[in-house]
């Protein structure tokens, strides 16, 4: 009868082991595989000394496309960290700092805001949280992002996220070789000359456009700021503020959502101001003529602008920062080594040597 019992411990135990094994394989094909530059962003910077950055910019495709710290390096010296995504979302960008604040300590942390008058709810544009949730590399900050989604939309369920497979079963029918292959492994990147950013390499830019006042030409508009995503800004602001971290709106020049922006100009100013927030803002005819513009070559479609494009908008913010703010000159420190490094890289890869 005990041998009995053992047998049938023993298989029980083998069945629940290969259960385990069998789940946690399927795990790994059945969720979706973001783009690896994704995983790359949080895990190079992670990597780094902690005194690697003295800024970090955070918010939208439109300020990744827009924003080239290898430049402002070179302009005059200081450091800085591209960390902004496809991420229309003041509750991950909240996780963002919080991420940004184990390993590094920046003096000033620019963020473009745009979240600031949407209200949709995750469930409504799922893949922008499950994103930087799925590409977060720390699980607490992970579970603490996760609780807080479905707190603001009880649609999207914990377990979801945390079984991605119960989200992404339909993947059984669309598998690719993709899918069998690790999400990320990390190599030493000291040579990625990126830093974070989107440098789009394109030679016919884009058309349609004239830099005329009529860009950012609205009347005053009576929309209202999102009061969940205001809550989840304040939230990021003030754990700047606590450790000392100056907090910078930073409005790209737009040319599709120019007017939009324009109308909600007062509104917006009122809200960053009250809350002890910068402003930068190149949304503006003076700002696109001051760093010459040219819509033909600097931007691919109405937000998203060429590695043309940031270098002019990157070179001219790097002034800006060093005039308001005093930030340090490290061009004769033992970082520029890596930093001209990097340039030189990028130069020869587009082919722009002597630019600066």
């Amino acid at each position: 009868m005990v041998k009995r019992k053992v047998v049938g411990s023993v298989k029980i135990f083998v069945f629940l082991l290969g259960f385990c094994l069998i789940f946690v394989s399927l795990q790994k094909v059945l969720h979706y595989h973001w783009d690896p530059e994704l995983y790359n962003t949080n895990i190079y910077m992670k990597e780094q000394p902690e005194d690697s950055y003295d800024v970090f910019f955070i918010g939208t495709s439109e300020l990744k496309t827009s924003i080239y710290p290898g430049a402002i390096f070179q302009t005059n010296g200081i450091t800085s960290y591209n960390y902004a995504v496809t991420n229309k979302s003041a509750l991950t960008m909240y996780y963002q700092v919080e991420y940004i604040l184990r390993y590094q300590k920046p003096k000033i942390i620019c963020c473009d805001f745009s979240a600031l008058y949407d209200d949709t709810l995750p469930s409504e544009r799922e893949t922008v949280y499950r994103k930087v949730v799925d590409t977060m590399p720390d699980f607490d900050l992970k579970w603490d992002m996760i609780k807080s989604i479905h707190e603001m939309d009880p649609e999207q369920s914990i377990l979801s996220y945390l079984v991605p497979m119960l989200r992404y079963h339909s993947l059984w029918s669309e598998l690719e070789e993709k899918h069998f292959q690790a999400d990320y492994v990390y190599q030493d990147m000291k040579e990625d000359y990126y830093n974070g950013c989107n440098l789009i390499h394109v030679k016919d830019g884009r058309e349609g456009y004239d830099i005329t006042p009529v860009i950012w030409e609205a009347e005053k508009s009576d929309e209202q700021i999102s009061t969940q995503n205001a809550e989840w800004y304040d939230k990021m602001i003030a754990l700047c503020h606590e450790n000392d971290i100056i907090v910078v709106a930073l409005f790209p020049p737009s040319l599709g959502e120019g007017s939009e922006k324009t109308a909600r100009w007062e509104t917006t100013t009122t809200y960053l101001e009250s809350r002890g927030v910068g402003i930068i803002d190149y949304n503006n005819l003076d700002a696109a003529e001051r760093i010459g513009l040219n819509v033909a070559e600097d931007y691919i479609d109405g937000t998203h602008m060429t590695y043309k494009g940031s270098l002019k908008v990157s070179r001219d913010l790097a002034y800006i920062l060093y005039g308001w703010y005093g930030l340090e000159d490290q061009s004769n420190t033992e970082k520029a080594t890596q930093w001209n490094a990097q340039w030189n890289a990028f130069c020869r890869d587009y082919d722009i040597e002597g630019i600066y």
